[in-house]
Order: C-alpha cells, then sequence, then structure tokens
C-alpha cells in the first residue's frame, strides 16, 4: 500500500487562520475564567477569615468586660469595707479608672455613681397626689433654669412620660395624643425609662437640650430621687444649685462643691450646716440628700485588635453590701 506524502497530506488538508484565532480566544477565555474563579474564591476566603476573626474579637471583648465588671465589683467591695456609710470621689471606685492595656487591645473604663445625678424616674412619683410629691418636678425645673432653658414643658413632659396614665398629670405635660400628631408619630412611654437616653424621644427635648442637660441626668429603676452630695461632679454646681431650687446661686453652689472634704463630708447634717446654706430652706431638701449610695455604672469600651466594643452595666448594691448586675446595654450607647 503506498502511503500519501507529507506533502500532499496538508495539501488535501490546509491549515485554517480562522481556526487558529478561535482557538488561541478559547484558550485565553479559559484563563481569564479561571483567574476570576481563582480571584473569587481568594476574596470569599479572606471575607470568611474577617468575619471568623472579628467573632472571635468580639467574644473576647464580652469576656474581657465581664472581667471588667467583676473588677468593679471587688474594688466597690473594698471601699464598702473599708467605710460602709459613706460614698465619695476620694475612694477607689473613684481613683481606679482609664486605660488599661490589655492583650491585643484595651479597656477604657469608668464608673459613674448613678446617685450623683438627677434621676429622671424620680418623675413617676411627681404625677401622684400628696405633699412632696411634686418636689422632682421643681427641681427638674430649677436644672433647665439653671442651664439657660426657659421651656419648663420640658418637665412637665418628661413627667408624664414616666408616669403610668395615659392622660397628661397637668398643664404643658404631653402624652399619647400629643406625640400621635407629630410627623413621625409614636407613643409615649408611660412607665420608667431604662435609660436617659430615651429622654431624647420627649416632647420639647432637642439636641441642644441634650447637649446641655444630658450629663446631671440619669435613671435608676425605682422612683425615688436621693442624691449623694460627696459625689456631685464638681463641674455640675447646676445641680446641686437646683436640688435647693435656686436658693443658691450657681457660684455658691460651685464654691460649696470646691470646699468639699477630701473624704466628703460624714452626714447630711454636717453638709447642712455650710455657711453658704445658711440662709436655704433645708427642711424639705435634707430628705432628698445622701452621703451613701447603692447604684452604679459600668461603662466599659474595648478593643481587641480592630473591633471595638462598648457595653455599660447597671449594679445595684444590697443590704448585704453584696452587687449584682441587673443590666447591660451593648453597642453605641
Amino acid at each position: 500500500m503506498r502511503v500519501p506524502s507529507s506533502n500532499k497530506l496538508f495539501k488535501n488538508k490546509p491549515f485554517n487562520g480562522k481556526q487558529r484565532g478561535l482557538a488561541l480566544l478559547s484558550v485565553l477565555l479559559t484563563l481569564t475564567l479561571a483567574v476570576l474563579l481563582a480571584a473569587g474564591i481568594t476574596q470569599s476566603l479572606q471575607r470568611q477569615t474577617r468575619l471568623t476573626q472579628g467573632l472571635q474579637n468580639r467574644e473576647q471583648a464580652w469576656w474581657y468586660q465581664i472581667s471588667a465588671e467583676q473588677l468593679v465589683m471587688k474594688v466597690l467591695k473594698q471601699d464598702f469595707k473599708d467605710d460602709k456609710n459613706i460614698i465619695h470621689l476620694d475612694q477607689y471606685w473613684s481613683k481606679k479608672q482609664g486605660n488599661f492595656p490589655l492583650e491585643k487591645g484595651k479597656l477604657d473604663g469608668r464608673i459613674r455613681d448613678l446617685q450623683s445625678c438627677f434621676n429622671l424616674n424620680s418623675l413617676a412619683a411627681a404625677g401622684e397626689e400628696g405633699t412632696g410629691k411634686l418636689q422632682s418636678l421643681q427641681i427638674l425645673k430649677a436644672l433647665l433654669d439653671n442651664y439657660n432653658i426657659d421651656n419648663h414643658n420640658i418637665a412637665d413632659a418628661t413627667r408624664d412620660w414616666v408616669y403610668s396614665p395615659t392622660e397628661p398629670a397637668g398643664p404643658g405635660g404631653a402624652d399619647d395624643n400629643d406625640y400621635l400628631a407629630l410627623p413621625v408619630p409614636y407613643l409615649a412611654g408611660n412607665t420608667l425609662m431604662r435609660d436617659e437616653s430615651e429622654w431624647r424621644a420627649v416632647l420639647g427635648v432637642t439636641p441642644q437640650v441634650i447637649h446641655r442637660v444630658m450629663p446631671a441626668l440619669c435613671t435608676i429603676p425605682v422612683a425615688e430621687l436621693k442624691i449623694n452630695i460627696n459625689t456631685i461632679p464638681e463641674n455640675q454646681p447646676e445641680l446641686l444649685a437646683a436640688v435647693f431650687l435656686n436658693q443658691i446661686s450657681v457660684n455658691q453652689a460651685l464654691d460649696i462643691l470646691k470646699e468639699r472634704p477630701r473624704d466628703g463630708w460624714r452626714s447630711v447634717e454636717e453638709f447642712l450646716a455650710e455657711p453658704l446654706l445658711s440662709n436655704a430652706n433645708t427642711t424639705d431638701v435634707s430628705k432628698l440628700l445622701t452621703v451613701n449610695s447603692h447604684y452604679f455604672e459600668l461603662d466599659a469600651r474595648i478593643q481587641v485588635g480592630a473591633t471595638q466594643t462598648h457595653m455599660r452595666s447597671l449594679l445595684v448594691r444590697d443590704k448585704k453590701d453584696q452587687l449584682s448586675v441587673i443590666r447591660r446595654r451593648t453597642g453605641e450607647i
């Protein structure tokens, strides 16, 4: 059998230039798809890695926060042991604050005495009838005056927010009908506030009011007002003056706080004997003051790697000087 020569073979099937271009295009397309697929897998793996790392960091931050609570409890219990009947700003709980280094991060912790401020929930009692029930309402109005806010309806509306009946307790107040008439309607709380940030929803409260007054406000889960004169911050004389319904000026209140004993006043009676209070009516005020505290808040900001968390814990002291956490709030508060 005669085998055809190679020349004749190529002559019978000439090479097509278009086919060669198509084959090259197919190879390039396949390579491009492979590169895109590899890039997608790499990006997905990186996202999963970051997500896993973020979850691990968040879990680690949570346990750091729980550890911070235990440390605060230990410090407070030591202060209770050293002086059972007095809480003041020269104790460990007030001085042991700030930044603490952690493995792969840091902790910024602050402890606040929640009886060094005006308890918004005390206004719940101001909706009831009886002598002395309106004291906290009058104090809030005086506090607004000291911050140059002349809208006293804010105080009345705040009382209605924490007062259980759904009708205004008095003129100037606000309740469901007033809030439902707003461009973005909502209902009044008609119960105790869980956090002072709820005050932003009260009718008449503006960002300017928040900026001025909020540092002097707080909430504890009881409808009473007991202010610790030993822990009122020196930069908030407006609150001390308001407690006396402005019978003393803000400047006089500032002088009193500046001259406060380093370890605090030993009793309310000792405080009321201050010369600058000689012309003030202290009969009703004395019932609102104390030198001891039972509510504290830990404000902890944790950073682990690139993850940042924020938690506020409310600690309550019982009659046996034991502390328990009754509320935690996490996130940007």
